[in-house]
């Protein structure tokens, strides 16, 4: 990989955080006009889509935790265990058709997805700056070579 290519591949993954967020923009509001049995078809698919997506945040994880401290593992470890611990709840509380318990059950959800946005959003803050900070260690290394040379 050329050090252009090396510069670029971090600002260009991070294009993907925003096309990821439309896409799940689109998916939300769609799915709140949507009938009872497509409603619970988006929520399944949604699920699988997330558990994919832990399965690739594993998988990175993995690779990386070669080469970072374990603060990142931790992380992972640590949110995975929130997610595992709310979607069980969820379950559980799915189950139940006591108005006052599918009441509380809706209010749980709504509360773990504004939850599970805040940590998006502040995940999305992060990416920014570890992008930012990798293009400019990448400038930094040129202006050495360049310095060097």
């Amino acid at each position: 990989m050329t050090d252009q290519e090396n510069q670029a591949a971090p600002a260009s993954r991070f294009t993907k955080v925003t096309q990821k967020a439309k896409d799940a923009q689109r998916t939300v509001e769609a799915a709140v006009a949507e009938d009872r049995q497509k409603l619970s078809e988006a929520v399944a698919e949604a699920k699988d889509k997330a558990a994919r997506g832990a399965e690739r945040l594993q998988e990175s994880g993995n690779r990386a935790e070669a080469q970072i401290t374990g603060s990142w593992a931790q992380v992972q470890s640590s949110w995975q265990e929130h997610v595992t611990s709310a979607r069980t709840k969820l379950s559980e509380r799915k189950a139940e058709r006591d108005l006052k318990r599918v009441q509380k059950a809706a209010d749980d959800a709504e509360d773990y997805a504004v939850g599970a946005i805040a940590f998006a959003l502040a995940a999305i803050e992060e990416a920014e700056y570890a992008t930012l900070d990798a293009v400019l260690a990448r400038a930094e290394a040129e202006d050495a070579a360049t310095s060097q040379a």
